[in-house]
């Protein structure tokens, strides 16, 4: 009997010492964080490393060349130039917020130095990316502002018109409304889906959204209408809420 208990007691201390044993060598869910090295930092969370999406490292490379024009895009608001390099004539795109300092400072005719890199563009078409410009011994560049920006207090208001024209995309869909008052309204995709039978030119409708304030250094098209973001619409006595 003494013999049967003894075996017993061995045999749940060998049991006892495996658990602990596991329990020591179990690897950790989160193993600490590898030394950083001499010189290195740790990325910032939330920041893409060299400020471009998912920390892709581009090629730089120069263009040389006169500026020919500058172009806008579906907001009015000028984001590019066609620059005349030797025989080619190259699309550069720019930050919008530069827009007032480059047609300053590189207006037409102007000889600049462009660097920047080739880039698929919204369009689906390749453009030149900038990301410096020299001109004339000055070199603008975009860089982050060191204050922050203080957020704009937009506030809705209500805009009445008549519709004078559709405001369509380059595949020919229809993606808002250009009043006879200098007034654009933007309306989503599924709004336009249900409503686009009851919109009709010479038609009054009054709106309640927030006017689009561009940030500072944009440069608007001369004549560009007021953009507006619906909340609600109002046709032929009838209220949709846009959300």
């Amino acid at each position: 009997m003494k013999s049967q208990i003894k075996k017993t007691a061995i045999t749940a201390c060998f049991a006892l010492m495996s658990i602990v044993t596991l329990a020591q060598v179990r690897p950790n869910d989160n193993p600490p964080a590898p030394p950083i090295g001499p010189g290195e930092m740790l990325p910032h969370p939330g920041r893409n490393r060299g400020g471009l999406e998912g920390g892709a490292l581009k090629v730089l490379t120069s263009l040389n060349g006169k500026v020919i024009a500058y172009q806008t895009n579906d907001r009015y608001i000028y984001n590019s130039f066609t620059l005349q390099n030797g025989s080619q004539a190259i699309t550069v795109r720019f930050p919008e917020q530069l827009g007032k300092q480059l047609m300053s400072a590189a207006a037409k005719g102007k000889s600049v130095t462009v660097k920047g890199f080739t880039d698929n563009g919204p369009d689906g078409v390749n453009v030149f990316q900038m990301a410096s410009l020299l001109v004339g011994g000055t070199q603008i560049a975009d860089s982050p502002p060191t204050v922050p920006i203080a957020p704009v207090n937009a506030q809705s208001g209500t805009f009445t018109g008549k519709i004078s024209d559709f405001k369509r995309d380059q595949g020919g869909a229809i993606r808002g409304l250009s009043l006879d008052n200098k007034v654009q309204i933007d309306l989503p995709p599924p709004a336009i889906e249900q409503l686009q039978s009851l919109l009709k030119a010479g038609d009054k409708v009054k709106v309640t959204g927030i006017k689009d304030t561009p940030p500072s250094g944009v440069a608007l098209e001369t004549g560009a209408p007021t953009i507006i973001h619906p909340e609600t619409i109002e046709i032929n006595g009838q209220t949709y809420l846009l959300r």
